[in-house]
C-alpha cells in the first residue's frame, strides 16, 4: 500500500514537471486511465486518495432476505427431493412468492442445488434422523474436518497416554476411550502398553459400560500404535483378533494423521489437566488400585456432572447426549 502510494507521487511529480502526461504514460508503462484515475483521487482527497481502497461489498437489492432465506431451509428439511419450481409452488400457497430463480440462488449459495446433498441436509437437521446405508457411504467420500458419528456406540475412539513416572510404582500409561457421539469416556491405568492392556481396557470399561445402558458398540478407531495392530502384512494381533471375536469393527487412522484422532487427544488433556496434575499434588499413590480408584470417580464427574464445551454438546453433560434418544440404526437401501 505504502509503495502504490510512493509510485504514485512519483508519476504524478513526473507529468508535472515535464508537462506531457503522454510521454510520463510510456515511460512508466501505464495506462492513462490509470493515471487519470489516480489524479482524480489526488484532487479530490489528497495524497490519501492514493493509497489503496478496499472494495466494497456491492449491494443486492433484489437478494432474499434471511428470514425468507430460513424458511426454505426449513422447507427442504420436511421435503429435500423437491426443486425449486415446487417448492415456490409450495411456498405461494402459503402466501410466501419467491421465484424458482431465487429459490435456486438461495439453495446454491448454501451449496444445496442438487438432490443428493438435500437430502444430507435433511437427515443432519432432523430431530430424529434414521441413517441409511447410503448416507453412510456417502459421508464417507466426504473430507471431513471432525469425526462423524451419528449414534451412540457409533464408534469409539481408543488411545494409549504416558501418564508418568510415579515411586516405587515405575512408568504409568493409561488407555482412554472417549463415544465420538456424546463424548461419554473412560480411562484405566496401566504398567505397561501392552496389547493385553488395550484389550483388557476394552473388556473391563468400554464394553461393560456400553452395555449398562444396553447400547451396542459397533466400531472402535484407533491409531497405529504395536498394542493395536501389527505392522506385517496379513498380520496376526491380539488386539483386533479381540474385536473381532465381539463383532466390533476395527479402524485405524492414516499413518502420520494424529490428528484424525483428536478426539480422545483431547480427553487425554482434560485428564491430565483437571485429574492428573492436581491428584499427584494431593497425595503419595503406592499402589495402582488407589490411583484408579480416584480415576474412577473423576470419570464419573466427567460423564454425569461436568458441562462440555465443544461443539458437540454445547455446554450439554457427555451423558444427556449419550442417552438422547432411541439407537439410530443404519437401514439398507429401499427397493
Amino acid at each position: 500500500m505504502i509503495l502504490l502510494l510512493i509510485t504514485s507521487i512519483v508519476y504524478s511529480q513526473h507529468a508535472y514537471k515535464n508537462k506531457n502526461i503522454a510521454d510520463t504514460c510510456r515511460i512508466f508503462n501505464l495506462s492513462r486511465t490509470v493515471y487519470y484515475k489516480w489524479l482524480k483521487r489526488f484532487n479530490r482527497l489528497g495524497y490519501p486518495g492514493l493509497l489503496n481502497r478496499k472494495r466494497s461489498k456491492p449491494k443486492m437489492p433484489n437478494q432474499i432476505k434471511p428470514d425468507k432465506e430460513q424458511i426454505i431451509y426449513n422447507y427442504i428439511v420436511n421435503y429435500p427431493t423437491h426443486g425449486p419450481g415446487r417448492i415456490a409452488n409450495e411456498l405461494a400457497i402459503g402466501g410466501l412468492i419467491i421465484s424458482p430463480s431465487g429459490i435456486y440462488n438461495v439453495l446454491k449459495r448454501k451449496g444445496l442445488n442438487h438432490r443428493l446433498v438435500r437430502l444430507f441436509y435433511a437427515q443432519e437437521h432432523s430431530d430424529n434422523p434414521v441413517i441409511t446405508e447410503r448416507y453412510l457411504r456417502e459421508v464417507e467420500k466426504r473430507k471431513e474436518t471432525h469425526i462423524m458419528a451419528y449414534y451412540p456406540g457409533y464408534l469409539f475412539c481408543q488411545d494409549t497416554f504416558y501418564v508418568g513416572t510415579i515411586k516405587g510404582l515405575g512408568r504409568i500409561y493409561q488407555q482412554a476411550g472417549i463415544d465420538a457421539y456424546s463424548n461419554f469416556g473412560f480411562a484405566k491405568v496401566y504398567l505397561n502398553k501392552k496389547a493385553d492392556s488395550a484389550i483388557d481396557f476394552v473388556k473391563t470399561k468400554a464394553i461393560p459400560g456400553y452395555g449398562m445402558f444396553h447400547i451396542p458398540l459397533d466400531r472402535i478407531l484407533t491409531d497405529n500404535g504395536k498394542e493395536y495392530t501389527t505392522h506385517w502384512e496379513n498380520g496376526n494381533h491380539d488386539y483386533e483378533n479381540f474385536l473381532a471375536s465381539c463383532g466390533i469393527r476395527h479402524t485405524r487412522v492414516k499413518p502420520r494423521c494424529p490428528k484424525s484422532n483428536g478426539m480422545v487427544e483431547r480427553f487425554n488433556r482434560t485428564l491430565l489437566e483437571e485429574f492428573y496434575q492436581i491428584a499427584m499434588i494431593k497425595r503419595v499413590y503406592t499402589s495402582l488400585d488407589e490411583l484408579q480408584d480416584d480415576l474412577d470417580q473423576f470419570i464419573f464427574y466427567y460423564n454425569f456432572k461436568r458441562t462440555n464445551q465443544g461443539y458437540r454438546l454445547k455446554g450439554k453433560i457427555p451423558y444427556q447426549k449419550f442417552l438422547d434418544g432411541t439407537r439410530k440404526f443404519a437401514l439398507p437401501e429401499l427397493g
